[in-house]
C-alpha cells in the first residue's frame, strides 16, 4: 500500500532535484493518499501522527527559518508524517540526507574531473559548485530515504 506514496514521492523528489521547487498539487495529492492510508492502517493512530508532525517540523522548521531549505519540504515533511511510525520516519530523513549528500559529492567530484573542464575551463567553474550553490534538495533526500527505508524493511 506504500508503493503508490513512494511514487508520488519520487516524482516529488525528481521535481525538487531539477527546479528546487515542490508543486503544491503534488503534495496535496501526496497527503490525500497518506491520509487515507492511514486511515485503513491499524497499526497508524492520530498519537502517532501527531508525533511524526512535530518530529517533521522539529528537523525542518530551523532550516526553513535559516533559509537552507524551503517551505515545500517543511509541507513534505508534514504529507508524509501518516506514513510511517516515528522511528521509520526518523530513519528516513536520516537516510535520505546521507544518501543525498553522497550523491551530491559524488556529482561535485565527477564535474571536477570531466573532460569538459580541459577544453572548457571557464564554463567549468560554476558546474563543480553547482549542487551545493543551488541549496538542499530535501524533498529528494527524503525520497531517497524512503526508498532505503522500505527496501530495508521488506528484505528483513
Amino acid at each position: 500500500m506504500l508503493l503508490p506514496a513512494l511514487i508520488i514521492i519520487v516524482v516529488i523528489a525528481f521535481i525538487d532535484w531539477k527546479y528546487r521547487r515542490i508543486p503544491n498539487s503534488w503534495l496535496v495529492i501526496l497527503l490525500g493518499w497518506a491520509a487515507s492510508y492511514a486511515a485503513f492502517s491499524p497499526e497508524i493512530s492520530f498519537k502517532i501522527i501527531a508525533m511524526n508532525v512535530v518530529i517533521g517540523l522539529t528537523l525542518t522548521l530551523p532550516g526553513y527559518i535559516k533559509g537552507i531549505v524551503g517551505g515545500g519540504d517543511v509541507k513534505l515533511m508534514l504529507a508524509i508524517s501518516p506514513l510511517w511510525p516515528p522511528m521509520q520516519l526518523l530513519s528516513i530523513f536520516s537516510a535520505g540526507i546521507l544518501s543525498l549528500l553522497l550523491l551530491m559529492a559524488i556529482a561535485h567530484f565527477f564535474s571536477a574531473i570531466s573532460l569538459t573542464k580541459a577544453h572548457y575551463p571557464s564554463q567549468c567553474k560554476s558546474t563543480t559548485t553547482a549542487p551545493f550553490k543551488r541549496g538542499l534538495p530535501l524533498g529528494s533526500a527524503i525520497a531517497l530515504g524512503a526508498i532505503v527505508v522500505t527496501l530495508f524493511r521488506l528484505i528483513t
